[in-house]
């Protein structure tokens, strides 16, 4: 019974978003919580901490944490401070809104077969 067969988890979704927003996540199959550390992040220019984010949007750092390290991995999230460096413990991660513009873009460009 404790086996998941590598069925991703669902996640629930995100309170309070319009009904549209939350039909489009749908239709997209997207991962909501990554949607919800996405859009804080892009709410936060200035950056902010792993446990800010999770108390934010009602999660687990550790939860957060797993989607800004995929985030990151892909060049949309950064790490540091403004030269990048992370200093100690508090790392404040950064949303690259340029790339994650572009990335929104090619991938609708997929879906309508450009």
């Amino acid at each position: 019974m404790g086996e998941n067969y590598g069925v991703p988890r669902i996640y629930k979704p995100i309170s309070g978003l319009p009904n549209e927003v939350g039909n489009a996540l749908s239709v997209f199959n997207a991962n909501t919580l990554r949607a919800a550390v996405i859009r804080d992040l892009a709410r936060h220019p200035d950056g902010d901490t792993t446990g800010n984010i999770a108390r934010r949007i009602g999660v687990d750092y550790r939860q957060v944490y797993t989607h800004i390290k995929t985030l990151e991995a892909e060049g949309v999230v950064s790490a540091g401070g403004e030269v990048g460096e992370r200093s100690g413990q508090r790392v404040l991660y950064f949303i690259d809104l340029a790339k994650l513009r572009e990335q929104g873009l090619i991938y609708m460009r997929f879906l309508l077969g450009e």
